[in-house]
């Protein structure tokens, strides 16, 4: 059964993606089309659609899933060779169907933190290594960051790149961020509620002060055409304490490790189709650290597609 339903999310997303021609997992694919821009104004699509494994006692529904995914649609202004800012609406959807925890869920679509990209292609060399990167700037657009007191968000992203074929790197990617917050605590209005009525996350929230995501990354070309994308790195975050809420402050580090299969069927679009699992390394909710176990492990589906010049 749960093979069954991995094969109708591979196929969903696949067909959820190529409607779209007419968002922080942006990551891998932000900077790959950036050659393919011959003006100064242009627009571009990126998405990233995912199914998570059932958490533990949950028994896979006999109703299909539901498939989750973040949308970024950008406006993007070449500045010079080197440069370009970008104006990227981000919005998630989520299908009707059971998600992990056995609920059923409606389909929705909500809009995220409306962002300014500014990307840096060129920021030189160590040795061969190529650096290139962006910077962000987020505005509380989205329902949980003015249910939070979120003012804004800045995010820094940095790609090192070692190139040995034409298609084939290995790359460093550090993405450090820190968030500018009008609160400390507060009641989080989404979180779950089981069958029972019972919280399985508890609604009293503390406000992220930091973020950290680094991690490496092969691209192992076979043509141009096809290539195996294996990583391994770490997503660390750091979050206020509150004494009026008896919650202390934390910083939660994860090991996150996946692979994926990237296709380029044309010049203007490529999509990379994987699996990754997200282990925490301290001991949560009174359980020891297990890597790779099946409920921290996921399915995905990312779409890159540049559309068309201004």
């Amino acid at each position: 059964m749960q093979i069954k339903a991995q094969i109708l999310f591979v196929l969903s997303t696949l067909l959820l993606s190529l409607g779209a021609q007419a968002q922080d997992r942006e990551q891998a694919m932000v900077m790959s089309l950036g050659d393919f821009s011959s003006g100064r104004m242009s627009t571009s699509y990126f998405s990233i659609y995912s199914v998570a494994n059932m958490k533990p006692g949950k028994d896979e529904p006999h109703g299909g899933r539901n498939i989750g995914g973040d949308n970024y649609f950008s406006l993007n202004y070449r500045i010079d060779q080197d440069r370009k800012v970008s104006l990227r609406l981000p919005f998630t959807y989520q299908s009707a169907g059971y998600n992990e925890y056995g609920d059923f869920e409606t389909e929705r679509g909500d809009l995220q933190d409306i962002f300014v990209s500014m990307s840096f292609y060129d920021l030189g060399y160590i040795g061969a290594i190529d650096i290139s990167g962006a910077i962000k700037l987020y505005a509380p657009t989205s329902a949980n960051s003015q249910n939070s007191g979120m003012i804004s968000r800045l995010r820094g992203e940095f790609f090192f790149d070692w190139n040995f074929t034409r298609f084939s790197s290995l790359t460093y990617v550090l993405k450090p961020g820190m968030f500018f917050q009008g609160n400390t605590a507060y009641i989080n209005d989404m979180a779950g509620v089981d069958d029972n009525g019972m919280y399985y996350s508890d609604p009293r929230s503390t406000t992220k002060q930091f973020e950290l995501e680094h991690y490496l990354e092969l691209v192992a070309d076979v043509n141009q055409y096809l290539a195996f994308k294996p990583r391994l790195g770490f997503d660390e975050e750091w979050k206020y304490g509150s004494v009026a809420n008896d919650i202390p402050a934390s910083h939660v580090t994860k090991a996150v490790a996946g692979f994926g299969v990237e296709l380029r069927p044309i010049r203007r679009w490529n999509m990379t189709v994987g699996v990754q699992n997200e282990t925490i390394l301290n001991s949560y909710r009174g359980k020891d650290i297990a890597f790779m176990q099946p409920e921290n492990t996921s399915f995905f589906l990312m779409t890159n597609l540049f559309l068309f010049n201004l």
